[in-house]
């Protein structure tokens, strides 16, 4: 058998070969070609990004009256006191708390005094009081007392004890009193009005200083008739 091909035969099997790869070369690119048109393209593009606060230059023009928000009369119960400070005006901006007006305290100073004067003798009568019943208590079985005067002293010391709340109630009515000479904000605003006047007696509660709470606004919207 003759194992050596001729020169011809060898170029013919080179040939064969070159062209079988240029073919499978071109197949893989047209098909990568074609898979790569074939892919979707996004439709939408979406970026991340951090919100920002920021003031828009525009200006609108319009016609009408501004009114408060909310308006909050601001009163005292101290009536028949003479007014002796005013710390706020029309106009002025008031925080919550701020104090605006100062009434006379002498005379409920004056009251507070005495009643606590009243308590401390209230107290000295219950005490005895108290020391009268426990002797009668101690002493009511064996006879020595009678049973109306066991029950009167028993009595005694009860009252005695209903006098000193009664007086430690009128301690802290006159200070509620002494509370209410100090005007305070009830809330921040604006002041828009001021019927109170110095040395002016507070005749009644209803006297007040009408206020625009928390200074907002409102636009009212026009109505067409």
């Amino acid at each position: 058998m003759n194992y050596f091909l001729s020169k011809n035969t060898i170029f013919s099997i080179a040939v064969s070969a070159i062209i079988t790869s240029t073919t499978l070369l071109i197949v893989s690119n047209i098909s990568a070609a074609e898979e790569k048109k074939a892919a979707p393209k996004p439709a939408l593009t979406v970026t991340l990004t951090q919100p920002q606060a920021s003031t828009l230059p525009l200006k609108l023009s319009a016609n009408g009256s501004i009114a408060a928000w909310q308006e909050a009369s601001i009163g005292s119960e101290a009536q028949g006191l003479r007014l002796t400070e005013l710390r706020a005006d029309v106009g002025d901006r008031v925080q919550k708390g701020q104090l605006l007006a100062v009434f006379a305290s002498e005379g409920i100073e004056a009251d507070i005094a005495q009643a606590r004067a009243a308590l401390a003798e209230a107290e000295v009568a219950a005490q005895s009081a108290t020391q009268e019943a426990d002797r009668a208590r101690a002493i009511q079985s064996t006879g020595a007392l009678s049973a109306q005067q066991v029950s009167q002293l028993l009595t005694n010391e009860l009252a005695a004890k209903a006098r000193v709340k009664t007086a430690q109630a009128q301690i802290a009515s006159q200070q509620v009193r002494l509370k209410n000479t100090r005007v305070l904000a009830p809330d921040s605003g604006i002041i828009s009005a001021r019927t109170a006047s110095l040395a002016a007696p507070w005749a009644t509660a209803s006297k007040s200083s009408p206020r625009w709470r928390q200074a907002r606004r409102w636009w009212p919207r026009a109505r067409a008739f």
